[in-house]
Parts: structure tokens; C-alpha cells; sequence
């Protein structure tokens, strides 16, 4: 099962339009099983896919109270299906925030490896597994990047959002001692095609230093439209320029996939 997490400290960015455009196209297009991991208590991934329950179980269970250290749930049990038939969920909603507290409080080595332990049980029945994280390096995140192998750092036009590119390369740096497969690959999202953003784009392709996605995000207002319905995108709008644009950067992940051999 291939981890990929979608995660920026900046907001507005499009970071979960496009874990759960991502999930969405490898599932119902491309066939792959894909078990989507929700790391936000906001939940609006688990909206998304029509899975969100405020007093439902999920994503705290899974760190908190699952077998491996000595609750009472098991992965499996804790996996919804979606109406998607390649796509599940592990749904989140505001208990994250509890959770995040709960295993800052923690002193056991496991507290950061709990999600990785957990996945373990299910690894074998999906073929990729698309988190989408939380703004913050809270302890949900870290676990997520602990079991990880790409961060998709999505990055529009603005300095501000440059520089938190760089804090969370530097932050990965930090973590990358107890999971050094773990590797960053940028996309650009609401590009346009003015002077600008053209030269940020060439700027992140070429000088950055960081992997760059070959094909940027183009701007429209039917991602934010997506989101008003509860669809994800390429279902909402499947012949618009941004479903489009998704669908290229999953043909260069599915690509990279089989250049590098496949998932472990």
C-alpha cells in the first residue's frame, strides 16, 4: 500500500480538493483500492465521501483505543465504504482535537507510530492509501508522516506560502530519522497564466531545490463549487480544466509507480 500524505500549513491552498480529487481519480477511474485517511478535524474530507458523523467513531479510535495498545478496536472495524466501490474511510471530526491532547500526554515511544502499527493490519487489501492532514504539526500529523512515504505539499503564488514550504521541508527534516523514506513533492495550485504566477512556476520548477509535480493546478471556481456541494471534484465537474489537471498528476504518480517498481 502506497502512504501518500497531502499536507501545507497555509490554508486555502486547495490541500484537501486535492487529496480527495487524487483518491477520487485513482479509485473510480484507474480502478486502484484506495482507503483515504481523514486528518483533519474540521472533516471536511470525510463530507467529501459522504461519511461524516460528529458522534461517529474513526480516526480517534484508531489512536487511541485500537488493539495494538490495548483498546478495543481493530483497523477494519473502523474502515467505512464510501459510495465510491474502489474508495473507504477513515472519517474524522472535532474528537481529533481531543486525541491530538491525549497523545501529547502520552510518554511511550509508540505515541507517534500508533496510525503506522495500526495500518499494518490493512495494508495488504488497498493499493494506495491518500491522507489528508491538519494546518498544524499536531500529533495526528506527525503520526501521519510517520508512516508516509510522499508528502504532496501543495503551493500557490505568494511569499507567504513559499516560506511554509520551507518550514515544512525543514519540519520533515526533523522527522525524518524515524521514517527516512519519507520525501516531499510539490504541486502548484491555482495557477494562472499571468506574469506572475508563470515566473513562481518556473521559480519552484527550477530554483527551489524541491521535486515539483510536472503539471500545475489551474485556477477555477468550480473547486470551490465542488466543495459547496460535497463532491469531489472530478465527479462534480468531470471535463473541467482542474479535473483535468488532476488527472495529470495522478498519470505522473501512477508513472513514478511503475519506474520505481511499486509500493511497498
Amino acid at each position: 500500500m502506497k502512504m501518500i500524505a497531502v499536507m501545507s500549513p497555509k490554508g486555502g491552498i486547495g490541500k484537501t480538493t486535492t487529496a480527495d480529487s487524487i483518491a477520487y481519480i485513482l479509485g473510480e477511474e484507474h480502478g486502484k483500492r484506495v482507503l483515504v485517511i481523514d486528518g483533519d478535524a474540521q472533516g471536511d474530507t470525510s463530507r467529501t465521501f459522504g461519511e461524516y458523523e460528529p458522534e461517529g467513531i474513526g480516526m480517534s479510535e484508531l489512536l487511541e483505543r485500537h488493539i495494538n495498545v490495548g483498546g478495543d478496536y481493530k483497523t477494519s472495524e473502523l474502515i467505512k465504504a464510501t459510495r465510491y466501490k474502489n474508495i473507504d474511510i477513515i472519517p474524522a471530526n472535532g474528537y481529533l482535537m481531543r486525541t491530538d491532547m491525549f497523545l501529547l500526554m502520552k510518554q511511550e515511544e509508540n505515541q507517534v507510530t500508533r496510525l503506522r502499527d495500526a495500518l499494518h493490519e490493512v495494508a495488504d487489501a488497498y493499493d494506495y492509501c491518500i491522507c489528508d492532514c491538519g494546518r498544524l504539526l499536531d500529533m495526528i500529523v506527525i503520526n501521519i508522516l510517520l508512516a508516509t512515504e510522499l508528502i504532496i505539499a501543495p503551493v500557490k503564488v505568494g511569499g507567504y506560502e513559499n516560506d511554509a514550504l520551507y518550514n515544512l521541508a525543514e519540519q520533515v527534516e526533523d522527522l525524518r530519522r524515524m521514517n527516512p523514506d519519507m520525501r516531499i513533492k510539490v504541486v502548484m495550485t491555482m495557477r494562472q497564466k499571468n506574469k506572475t504566477s508563470l515566473e513562481v512556476e518556473e521559480w519552484l520548477k527550477k530554483s527551489s531545490g524541491f521535486d515539483v509535480f510536472k503539471t500545475p493546478i489551474r485556477r477555477s471556481i468550480i473547486a470551490e463549487k465542488a466543495s459547496m456541494a460535497m463532491k469531489p471534484l472530478p465527479e462534480f465537474s468531470k471535463r473541467g480544466i482542474v479535473t483535468q489537471d488532476y488527472k495529470e498528476i495522478v498519470a505522473e504518480l501512477i508513472g513514478e509507480e511503475k519506474r520505481t517498481g511499486g509500493s511497498r
